[in-house]
């Protein structure tokens, strides 16, 4: 018996030490929710660099509509989450389902000290910040096919009415310069708020910009009036748009690289956003077979719309709280950057561009930069105004307009005004 208490004391000692030990050491889960994008493997990478430093385990789910996901699910097991647009970001915060991040730290500063004013007022509701920015993307881009390029010695960069003057020339001549599909079912039509915007923005400015983002300015105003003209113009112009104006809302928007590239085609200008990278075949090179040039100025230069990934506190923990601040860190997307096929363009003004292992990226990441500097980047309008306007009424707006010409803009505004 004395043998036994001798030998089972100890064992029982032991066997709680050790299972204290692995619950003890077990490091502390966090789940973030966000929506499935491209290169979501290198994101993946960056949380994981960020869990070997902060000792924990960071676990990423993707879900479709990361903003439906929150306000539906009251048990998330969650603690941070990717949001892409910043109407979903405050339409989170309103509902009570987010943590602001007022007093959140990132390398020694606050969040209004890491963006301009626009990126912190579009995630601000009744004066709390409930955002911030890891990735940034450009709309405000002109694509050209090399080869068919360098046939037009004479084309002039210089600003947006000597581009457009150059092309109707070539446009003259019998050659359609603008490739310009642009349908995409259901949403046909966004393509088009994205080159309202570019203009709006180049051509009247952030304070008129900003206006027409919060639905303060009617859309019969002059300024968007004669801003919506120059696209009459830009579509209408004779022998413009290839396959004519009914192509842009007849012809899938995701063809238009393969347009563009396509030799037999005589269209060798597109403009689109960061989006069109995504349908460019691999086949095709930057740089060889194409490239691409900021839109050129109206009245202002440096003027970049854009879109980007929010990132938001669904859970208040020091954890959670420790990982957004490394998200947010300009050390972030560190190795993302260093892959050649990177379109990582980090939001924090601090990131170094350098390290940046892709042209084209780079030239990107140069002009929203840029822009951010002068904070002359402004969020895509249609993703920060009333969803029943900028997600379906202006795009349809548009739909009609070019199927109906140009006779119909007055009448088209008056309707979305009452709308409005």
């Amino acid at each position: 018996m004395n043998s036994y208490k001798k030998y089972f004391f100890p064992v029982i000692f032991f066997t709680v030490t050790i299972l204290f030990s692995i619950i003890g050491f077990n490091p502390a889960e966090v789940v973030i929710i966000g929506p499935e994008f491209h290169e979501q493997e290198y994101f993946i990478e960056e949380l994981d660099i960020i869990s070997e430093n902060l000792d924990i385990k960071i676990k990423y789910k993707a879900v479709n509509d990361p903003e439906n996901y929150i306000i539906e699910n009251k048990e998330l097991n969650a603690s941070i989450a990717l949001i892409p647009n910043p109407q979903g970001v405050t339409n989170l915060a309103e509902r009570g389902h987010l943590y602001n991040l007022n007093s959140l730290i990132v390398e020694d500063s606050l969040l209004n000290k890491i963006y301009p004013e626009h990126l912190t007022d579009i995630v601000t509701l009744n004066n709390d910040i409930y955002a911030g920015w890891t990735r940034l993307f450009p709309n405000s881009l002109i694509w050209y096919d090399i080869s068919k390029f360098k046939e037009y010695d004479d084309l002039n960069f210089q600003n947006f009415d000597s581009l457009i003057s150059s092309t109707k020339k070539i446009a003259d001549t019998g050659v359609t310069p603008w490739c310009a599909n642009s349908e995409s079912s259901a949403s046909t039509g966004w393509i088009q708020t994205n080159w309202l915007e570019d203009i709006i923005l180049s051509k009247n400015g952030p304070e008129v910009y900003d206006r027409w983002s919060q639905l303060s300015i009617q859309a019969s105003n002059i300024k968007i009036f004669s801003s919506i003209k120059i696209i009459d113009d830009f579509i209408f112009y004779p022998n413009h748009i290839h396959n004519g104006p009914g192509s842009i809302i007849s012809k899938e928007f995701r063809n238009l690289p393969k347009v563009l590239l396509d030799e037999s085609n005589s269209c060798f200008l597109s403009w689109s956003g960061h989006y069109f990278r995504y349908y460019i075949p691999d086949e095709y090179a930057y740089g060889e077979d194409y490239g691409v040039i900021k839109l050129p100025k109206i009245t202002l230069d440096n003027t970049v719309v854009g879109i980007g990934d929010a990132v938001v506190l669904i859970e208040d923990n020091q954890i959670a709280r420790n990982v957004i601040s490394e998200i947010l860190s300009s050390n972030f997307g560190e190795k993302w950057s260093g892959y050649p096929d990177t379109e990582f363009i980090s939001a924090n003004k601090y990131f170094n561009r350098e390290i940046i292992n892709n042209e084209l990226t780079q030239y990107e990441f140069d002009i929203v930069h840029a822009s951010l500097q002068q904070d002359l980047f402004r969020y895509d309008a249609s993703e920060v105004m009333a969803r029943p306007i900028g997600s379906n009424l202006l795009w349809k707006f548009f739909v009609n307009f070019i199927r109906e010409g140009s006779e119909s803009i007055v009448q088209l505004l008056n309707e979305l005004d009452r709308e409005i």
